[in-house]
């Protein structure tokens, strides 16, 4: 009798044990499969939300390429017969930079942001947001990437890009960073191939390749510069651990015409807008028209502009008495920051002009500059501006180059103009060299060199002592009539050690330590970072190349 009391006890705890266990299955499945039934409803959501946004750009995109400039801009893109079309929210924000209605007239700017609301099923409450700004403004199609050339485009070595990249010919990738010492020896230092973010975008529109230095040399150097051994490389693409799609670009390339930039610029300054009669003038003939206007604005010095620079109202013309440079900054340390504060108005440096923060910071605000000669920056230099770099205005034959060596250029430090990037633009070859040399202290943010940089003609970087993080975008043009300074391609060379670099004794060979292998590879550590910064399209615009076809400029999709 005890036997079978027990073995019923045994048989009923089983009972309950199986039944407490096909329960607890069968709630796992039910949750289960409400999961998955609004993980479903949450993709579906948002790949609503994202196809709405995109068929409003599109639309919008398609209007702007049929904009004739002579008609008004807000009833052809009609943003209200948008909203209703596609069921989004459309919040014209151009106010938030363009105070001016007359100036946002006048300029084609508009900023937008497309929104759509994703909302629960069963209480229709938005609980996300899908957003993307987009821009429509009358620029050249270089302020569209964080890197590129409508020539050629050379990535040696170990930098990180976030952002997209145009190579109007070829674009070839290396795992070797060049560089060059204090004596003029070159260098090849093997190192990792470049990465760029997820969503960054390689356009090549010609062909791409790739050499790996682990197996046969990529460059020799011959006749003082650094020679492509072609057989060794292939015909593929090579990145480290994370690399971007690669297309064609298929939209118009929108070209700057630099001189006529200038001519409009100039006429600026006077208060004038440019037309057709005027376009036939030399650069030398319309400054001469425009210095004759101007009334005793004319500085031979730095310091007897900044003590009359409140007398006048009118663009300034500063031209050195004694030299072909006028230097800003270069006094010695007082902890005093010398500034020039432009009050909205043009300088035009008639000769070279050399900012020179290495004693004591410098800063240039509120205002536009044109330099007819060569441009060098080195130290710390705040800036607030676009700044032209054309060459001798008497010599029209002979491009304007532009050195960056040795220099922090960031911003001015006024709250009205946190978000400002400064904008340079060299007709002639552009290097950048010697910037933060030996920093081993090294991440993706902060940057150390704050706006875009732009050439007409070639340009080369070397980030291999240095440590350049820019903020902003770097484009060189290309010139097919010469090479990038020390290189045997034209358009865009980037050199970058990925890794702690240090000089143990000066004249010997740089002291080399590559990251560790990790999950990134050490993007971390990379010596050149660029990220694409789209706020110079609104920031600068009253500075920036007037192009006569509307572009569309899309950013990064937001979920909120």
């Amino acid at each position: 009798m005890n036997e079978k009391g027990h073995s019923l006890v045994v048989t009923m705890l089983i009972i309950t044990i199986f039944f407490l266990l096909g329960l607890t299955i069968m709630s796992v499945a039910i949750y289960q499969a409400r999961f998955t039934e609004v993980r479903v409803e949450d993709v579906e959501s948002f790949h609503e939300a994202t196809k709405a946004i995109e068929e409003t750009i599109a639309e919008m995109k398609a209007r702007v390429d049929k904009f004739d400039m002579s008609t008004d801009l807000d009833s052809k893109l009609d943003i209200e017969g948008l909203q209703n079309r596609y069921g989004v929210k459309i919040e014209n924000v151009t106010g938030n930079y363009i105070k001016d209605s007359y100036q946002k007239k006048l300029l084609f700017t508009r900023v937008y942001i497309i929104s759509y609301d994703i909302k629960d099923k069963d209480s229709h409450k938005t609980y996300k947001t899908v957003e993307r700004r987009v821009i429509v403004t009358s620029t050249p199609s270089f302020l569209k990437y964080a890197l590129g050339s409508q020539e050629n485009v050379v990535l040696n070595g170990g930098a990180y890009i976030e952002g997209n990249i145009y190579a109007g010919k070829n674009a070839y990738m290396t795992n070797v960073a060049n560089y060059i010492d204090f004596d003029n020896n070159e260098y090849m230092e093997p190192t990792s191939f470049p990465t760029t973010s997820k969503n960054s975008v390689l356009f090549v529109n010609g062909s791409y390749f790739s050499c790996d230095h682990d197996k046969n040399d990529c460059y020799n150097i011959a006749g003082n510069i650094f020679q492509r051994i072609a057989e060794n490389y292939s015909n593929d693409i090579r990145f480290q651990s994370q690399a971007p799609s690669i297309q064609k670009e298929r939209e118009e390339f929108i070209e700057v015409d630099f001189e006529w930039t200038v001519k409009d610029k100039l006429l600026n300054a006077a208060g004038e807008t440019f037309n057709e009669e005027q376009k036939y003038k030399s650069i030398a003939e319309l400054f001469d028209e425009l210095k004759n206007r101007f009334d005793n604005v004319d500085f031979e010095s730095v310091s007897e502009l900044q003590k009359k620079i409140n007398s006048t109202n009118q663009s300034i013309i500063l031209r050195p008495k004694d030299s072909s440079e006028i230097s800003l900054g270069g006094e010695e340390p007082d902890d005093k920051e010398q500034e020039l504060n432009l009050r909205d108005r043009w300088l035009i440096v008639d000769g070279d002009l050399f900012l020179n923060g290495i004693n004591e910071p410098i800063t240039i605000k509120k205002g536009n500059i044109i330099v007819f000669g060569n441009l060098r920056i080195s130290g710390d230099v705040k800036l607030d501006s676009t700044v032209y770099v054309f060459g001798p205005r008497n010599s029209p034959d002979v491009p304007g180059r532009t050195w960056i060596y040795n220099a922090n250029i960031n911003i001015t430090d006024d709250k009205v103009t946190d978000d400002k990037v400064v904008v340079l633009l060299s007709r002639g070859p552009l290097e950048i060299a010697r910037i933060n040399e030996f920093e081993n202290n090294l991440s993706l943010k902060p940057p150390n060199l704050k706006g875009y940089f732009y050439t007409e003609s070639n340009a080369t970087v070397y980030a291999v002592g240095s440590y350049i993080n820019i903020e902003g975008g770097l484009f060189a043009r290309g010139d097919t009539s010469s090479t990038a300074p020390d290189f045997d391609v034209s358009g865009l060379v980037i050199n970058a050690y990925r890794g702690q670099v240090k000089q143990l004794e000066p004249g010997n060979p740089l002291d080399f330590t590559p990251p560790k292998k990790g999950d990134d590879d050490g993007i971390e550590q990379s010596r050149f970072v660029v990220s694409y910064e789209p706020r110079v399209f609104i920031d600068r615009v009253d500075g920036l190349p007037f192009v006569k076809k509307l572009s569309l400029i899309v950013d990064k999709l937001i979920v909120k």
